[in-house]
């Protein structure tokens, strides 16, 4: 009795032990190879799923608005010779904008970004002969080329945010020249992605032919990141 007890317990012993055991059964070599390159072509996948771009080539499309306003002075002849100023002048011009800009990365967040824009509308505004103003109209293309530092930021993600700050240069009719310094903020979309969409608001504040002259520009951009 004892020693049927003995070789039940130890067959019982050897069954629970089996799985175990069974473990440390070496796979054939192929099959390790496999199960390699598996793991590899996972980690790339997994890599290639957070890679960021590190530069951006975008044609910016949108519209500006412009507005400038002097105080119109002359000279008045009558009894006595005087000079006098009247009311204040003023121009307005809503632009369609459209341009190419690209951004090369210097390093990590650190971005400079060179391109150029151009305007094509209309300027609106008033001209004074003495204390009499009249409405005049005229239509215009400013050239204005670009340089912007550009901060990006953000975790690895299909949208990334920008800061930008820099400057431009206006090159009008006739060779009537002009410039401004721009700061402004915005965002890329599908950046994960070879192509993309961008968003920005740029302020620019500066002079033109001689008189200071603002503006707001809204503009939306189909992205190529390389």
């Amino acid at each position: 009795m004892r020693k049927l007890l003995r070789v039940l317990v130890a067959s019982l012993a050897l069954a629970a032990a089996a799985p175990a055991v069974a473990q440390y059964v070496f796979k054939p070599a192929w099959q390790v190879e496999k199960e390699e390159k598996e793991r590899q072509q996972e980690l790339q996948q997994s890599a290639q799923l957070f890679q960021r771009w590190n530069n951006v080539a975008r044609v910016n499309l949108g519209v500006t608005f412009f507005y400038s306003a002097y105080y119109n002075c002359s000279y008045w002849y009558g009894y006595y010779p005087t000079y006098t100023c009247g009311s204040g002048s003023w121009v307005s011009y809503i632009p369609f904008t459209v341009g190419p800009q690209v951004d090369f990365n210097l390093q990590g967040m650190h971005n400079i970004s060179v391109g150029f824009n151009v305007f094509l509308g209309t300027a609106t505004g008033t001209v004074y002969s003495g204390l009499i103003a009249r409405g005049v109209s005229r239509s215009v293309t400013i050239w204005e080329p670009t340089i912007d530092y550009v901060a990006k930021f953000g975790p690895p993600s299909n949208t990334a945010g920008r800061f930008r700050a820099g400057g431009g240069m206006y090159i009008g009719p006739n060779s009537e020249l002009g410039g401004a310094f721009r700061i402004g903020g915005g965002a890329s979309f599908f950046n994960l992605s070879r192509f993309g969409i961008g968003l920005d608001l740029v302020l620019e504040g500066g002079g033109y032919r001689g008189y200071w002259i603002g503006g707001v520009q809204l503009v939306a951009s189909p992205e190529f990141h390389f």
